[in-house]
């Protein structure tokens, strides 16, 4: 079989969860002897042709304009160089891309949704404007079109049936996956500025501006935490570094017992988890959080205490299979969470030993790639709606 994979970003990109999902992918395929190529946006210069611009782990990577996206003529002619047989889409992004080259040529394509459209276009504006009308509509026919459909948590899923009217039978939920080999491999934990052998260290990975990761909630639990456990230290790795020095400034008398570490890349984080007391997300209970992010994944496979908020997919992945300590989405509830699972050792060690087990089930990339590769196969044999 073979794969075009299409994003709105270059690979390799950013660090974050959105531009790291393909790339696992893409990892996960290649021993399964698919063949890949991916395709992203070129924004600049405008007027130049399709053209392959790298090689990705041995991968090639080809650069399309926006004229070569919207004329469809970029996707027929890389097919003619790279045939492929369907269209993996990243994101909306990648998906609306795609959609006239793939309506055109009858190519299947898998959307994979990575979060709800409609919450994150104009965030900001009041009753939304004509770009989140056009991207809603833009959306509206790649789920016409699309073979498969692959969402990241089940809330989602249901959105997708129920809202947009996609049949069930072309759904389907595929955690976003990693690799645990690189958990696996015994290290030492890092060593982090500020954090000596004897503090207990509450760490969150991840953006630390983006509305929906909670980090304020985490932010305003600390001063009760540092009251309760003396030795606590709180570490966020991700960034900007501004927003850290903000944070630091409304802890006031505690902000010396922040510490904020930016650009760091998955190797490191896996030395950093390792030196985790207690993993933390306080993710919002809003309908953006209702995909599943990678840095659960993350949390996981690092196999520490997780504490969580108590919404959407937690609550199977965590809370009943107690590799998590859920929490209301408050900052008091938090605290108590964190002092809790850092004065409990039991308690701890109870919920670091679950989360293997979950880490393997729903994350493990060996195993997501047959679910993958299943629903490939399906979108081959249906073809597009």
């Amino acid at each position: 079989m073979r794969v075009l994979m299409v994003t709105s970003f270059p690979i390799p990109g950013e660090y974050d969860g959105t531009a790291m999902l393909p790339i696992k992918i893409l990892r996960a395929l290649k021993p399964r002897g698919i063949d890949v190529t991916v395709a992203h946006l070129r924004a600049r210069p405008p007027w130049q042709l399709s053209r392959k611009v790298d090689d990705f782990e041995g991968t090639p990577v080809y650069e399309i304009p926006a004229w070569g996206w919207a004329t469809g003529i970029g996707l027929d002619q890389l097919a003619r160089e790279r045939p492929f047989d369907l269209v993996h889409a990243q994101h909306y992004g990648g998906a609306t891309r795609a959609l006239l080259a793939c309506r055109r040529r009858g190519w299947p394509m898998v959307y994979e949704i990575h979060s709800l459209l409609g919450d994150e276009v104009e965030r900001s504006r009041l009753g939304r404007g004509p770009v989140y009308r056009t991207y809603r509509a833009m959306e509206q026919g790649v789920l016409h079109h699309a073979a498969a459909i692959i969402t990241l948590g089940e809330p989602v899923r249901d959105v997708v049936i129920q809202e947009k009217g996609v049949p069930a039978d072309r759904v389907s939920v595929i955690y976003p996956g990693i690799d645990l080999a690189e958990y696996a491999e015994p290290g030492p934990p890092a060593e982090i500025p500020g954090i000596g052998p004897g503090h207990e260290v509450i760490m969150y990975v991840g953006s630390i501006v983006h509305p929906n990761q909670g980090v304020p909630i985490l932010v305003d639990s600390l001063p009760r935490v540092f009251d309760a456990r003396p030795q606590a230290r709180c570490v966020l790795v991700g960034g900007p570094a501004e927003a850290g020095e903000e944070y630091r400034r409304q802890l006031g008398p505690h902000g010396n017992r922040l510490v904020v570490l930016t650009g760091r890349t998955p190797d490191q984080v896996v030395a950093l988890t390792r030196r985790a007391d207690v993993l933390v997300h306080s993710r919002l209970a809003c309908r953006e959080n209702y995909s599943v992010q990678s840095k659960i994944a993350v949390y996981l496979a690092a196999g520490r205490p997780i504490v969580a908020t108590d919404f959407a997919d937690y609550r199977k992945l965590l809370g009943e299979t107690g590799a998590g300590l859920l929490t209301p989405v408050d900052r008091d509830a938090l605290a108590d969470g964190i002092i809790c699972v850092l004065a409990d050792r039991d308690l701890a060690a109870r919920l670091a030993a679950a989360t293997r087990m979950v880490a393997e089930e729903y994350f493990a990339m060996d195993r997501n790639v047959d679910r993958y590769l299943d629903v490939y196969r399906r979108a081959v044999e249906v073809g597009p709606r």
